[in-house]
C-alpha cells in the first residue's frame, strides 16, 4: 500500500477536495520519512482506528508518549540555554508553558496540521478537528514519529520553529513581570502564602535615604533588599529572594 498520499476520510469533503499529501507536510515538518507509515499513524486518532480496524489502521496514542517525552527534552534544553540566570522553579514554569495544550494546538494550527488528521465520523461532526487537546497530541505523535523515523535531528527540526517562537513571547513576557509579581505567583502556588514586607532598617539624610526591606512568606523571613525608596528595595528584596529559593521548602 503506498503511504505518499494521505487517503482522505471519506466524510470529510475537505481532505477529499484538497488530497493533502504527506509529501507536503514533510516539507512543512522539515524531514522526509524513511517510513511515512508513522507520520501516518500519528494522524490517526482511536476514533478513526475504531471506525476502520485493521493491522494497517494504528492509533496514535503510543506516538504521542514518545513524542511527549522528546519534547520535555527539547523544550528544557531550549528554555536552559535561553534564560541562564532562570532557577529550576522557574525554569520548570516556563516548560508548563511552553507544552500545555493550548501552545501546542498553536502549533498545531501553525502548520496546519489539522487538515491532514483522521477522525472518526463522531469526532469529525462533533468538531474535534479544532479541538485544542487533540490537535496537541497530534502534534506530539507527529513529533514521535519523527523522532523514531529520524532521531533526534529530524525531532528539533520539526518542532523547534515553533518552540523558538514561543520563547520570544515568553521572553517578552519576562520583561514586563517584575520580581514582586513573579515571587507572588511563587510563594502563593508552593506555599499559599502572600509575601508581605516590611522595612527592617532606614538611613541617610532626607534627601537621600537608604531602606532596607525584609520579604516574608507566611513565618519565613526571606531575604532582604537594599533601595533609595521602599518600592526600590521591596523589588531588591523579592529579587534576592527568587535567586535563593531556600524558602520554597520551609513551610
Amino acid at each position: 500500500m503506498a503511504h505518499d498520499t494521505l487517503p482522505p476520510t471519506p466524510h470529510d469533503e475537505r481532505a477529499s477536495d484538497n488530497a493533502h499529501s504527506l509529501e507536503a507536510l514533510q516539507r512543512v515538518l522539515g524531514h522526509t520519512f524513511k517510513s511515512p507509515q508513522l507520520l501516518l499513524d500519528a494522524l490517526t486518532h482511536r476514533s478513526y482506528a475504531f471506525e476502520h480496524p485493521g493491522p494497517s489502521v494504528v492509533p496514535n496514542e503510543r506516538l504521542e508518549f514518545l513524542g511527549d517525552a522528546v519534547l520535555q527534552l527539547i523544550s528544557s534544553d531550549l528554555l536552559y540555554m535561553h534564560f541562564p540566570t532562570a532557577t529550576e522553579g522557574r525554569l520548570s514554569e516556563l516548560r508548563s508553558a511552553l507544552v500545555r495544550a493550548s501552545t501546542l494546538a498553536s502549533f498545531a494550527r501553525s502548520i496546519p496540521l489539522s487538515p491532514y488528521l483522521r477522525l472518526g465520523k463522531g469526532e469529525e461532526v462533533t468538531g474535534g478537528r479544532d479541538r485544542d487537546l487533540l490537535l496537541a497530541s497530534a502534534f506530539e505523535a507527529v513529533l514521535g514519529a519523527a523522532y523514531l523515523d529520524g532521531g533526534m535531528r529530524a525531532a528539533r527540526r520539526a518542532v523547534v520553529p515553533h518552540l523558538r517562537d514561543a520563547l520570544a513571547r515568553l521572553a517578552a513576557g519576562e520583561r514586563t513581570r517584575d520580581d514582586k509579581s513573579r515571587l507572588q505567583e511563587l510563594a502563593q502556588a508552593r506555599l499559599g502564602v502572600t509575601p508581605t514586607y516590611r522595612v527592617v532598617e532606614e538611613s541617610g539624610p532626607s534627601h537621600a535615604r537608604t531602606f532596607v526591606v525584609e520579604v516574608v512568606l507566611g513565618e519565613i523571613a526571606a531575604a532582604r533588599g537594599t533601595g533609595s525608596s521602599k518600592r526600590q528595595a521591596e523589588q531588591a528584596a523579592a529579587h534576592a529572594a527568587l535567586a535563593d529559593e531556600g524558602w520554597r521548602d520551609a513551610g
